[in-house]
């Protein structure tokens, strides 16, 4: 009978050990996505604070046409288009299509007309289906359309903020998050 009695108490003890290293370990897991993520918070707060210097790029705030659509015909996928911007270090992104950062070029004009959305399957989820030389529409407010081909794709970090540049050419470069945890993003540049 001692036996019985000792073998259950060392039975509950295995137990108890083994829900105890069962927590910790998903407490850790948790503690490690929460340190993960502020981290990653910081790197895309810093990283976005060299971006709040793009106002400053020659081109004028006001647009007289604006993107009212983003149609991308291999992904069958016609899009809302909402004024996006960069505030309080933090960007402006419409929950509902993508954001065209007003402070950017006119679509069809001489510079980089920049537009960017969530990475979910109703807005720019399937960008990465994207391949070179296939076209994109932007229909302008005036219901004018401009037609853009896609001369790269590319992945890069949230650091790479190269990709707000203005260039020279009608330029159209649109952006998702991509990767582990959004780490990265993903880049579409039509001309």
């Amino acid at each position: 009978m001692a036996t019985s009695k000792k073998r259950s108490r060392t039975h509950s003890q295995k137990q108890l050990l083994n829900r105890f290293r069962i927590s910790l370990s998903l407490f850790l897991v948790i503690a490690g996505a929460v340190l993960l993520s502020v981290s990653y918070k910081e790197k895309f707060d810093s990283s976005s604070n060299q971006i709040s210097g793009n106002s400053d790029n020659g081109i004028v705030n006001e647009h007289k046409l604006k993107p009212s659509k983003l149609y991308i015909p291999t992904l069958n996928k016609s899009l809302d288009v909402y004024d996006g911007s960069f505030e309080k270090n933090r960007w402006v992104v419409s929950q509902k299509g993508v954001s065209f950062l007003t402070s950017s070029a006119t679509p069809g004009e001489e510079g980089n007309a920049v537009m960017y959305g969530h990475n979910r399957k109703s807005i720019l989820g399937d960008l990465k289906n994207i391949k070179k030389d296939e076209y994109i529409l932007v229909i302008l407010s005036d219901q004018s359309v401009v037609r853009y081909k896609v001369s790269d794709t590319k992945e890069i970090q949230p650091t790479q903020v190269e990709i707000l540049n203005q260039t020279k050419d009608a330029t159209l470069t649109i952006y998702t998050c991509s990767g582990y945890l959004d780490e990265s993003r993903y880049v579409v540049i039509a001309k």
